[in-house]
């Protein structure tokens, strides 16, 4: 199956992510989330709940966003590659 069948048909996962050992990002994540069960701790019934749902709508703003980045990349490469193909030249198989 070529990547183009693949994306048509949602085969692959761009939004899959790996994160590296020893990295800046996982550093970030682990402040992140021993933060926040901190934070969450620090709080009592409604805090504790307005909080969890604060949480919640930041990731779906970032997934979203992540999301649209991927699209926007997509329609780029899609319109770079048009524009790399119309200046070629494509012998004809009449020439042939």
């Amino acid at each position: 199956m070529s990547m183009l069948e693949e994306l048509w048909i949602g085969g692959l996962d761009y939004q899959g992510r790996t994160v590296k050992k020893g990295s800046a990002m996982e550093h970030k994540m682990y402040l992140y989330a021993k933060n926040a069960e901190k934070m969450k701790g620090m709080l009592t019934g409604p805090q504790a709940e307005q909080y969890e749902k604060t949480i919640d709508a930041f990731n779906d703003v970032l997934g979203q966003s992540e999301v649209e980045a991927y699209e926007y990349g997509f329609t780029l490469a899609v319109r770079l590659m048009m524009d790399v193909m119309q200046t070629m030249e494509i012998p004809s198989i009449d020439k042939v």
